[in-house]
């Protein structure tokens, strides 16, 4: 990769780690201790004047709840809203998690229930 091709990915990837950060309502301090980095570090990323190892990608990409594809080459995810779902499941506790996947199996069942709209 040339070191302008370089550059300019890191940027589109320091971007999307941002647009993902920002969208969970999540502070760069948060984000850097959730991956036992500096904030600085974060920053760094999302300015695209750092490239993460192996291992903070791949975690990053668990806590911002997407996928290495979206993060990398900016690849959508194939159902933005089961994307969407998966990034909110991630940041609550296990238990909030089984509480909240029960309750939307019980709202599914009920609009099953009910039939197909009129």
């Amino acid at each position: 990769m040339e070191k302008q091709e370089k550059k300019r990915w890191l940027g589109e990837v320091g971007t999307r780690v941002w647009n993902c950060r920002a969208q969970l309502d999540m502070s760069r301090e948060q984000l850097a201790e959730r991956l036992g980095i500096t904030a600085q570090y974060v920053s760094d990323i999302e300015q695209g004047k750092k490239c993460m190892s192996m291992s903070i990608f791949v975690e990053m990409s668990q806590v911002l709840g997407v996928g290495l594809d979206y993060l990398a080459h900016g690849v959508p995810p194939e159902d933005p809203a089961l994307d969407r779902l998966e990034r909110h499941l991630r940041q609550v506790s296990p238990l909030d998690r089984e509480l909240a996947a029960r309750m939307l199996q019980l709202a599914l069942e009920a609009a099953q229930a009910m039939g197909p709209e009129a």
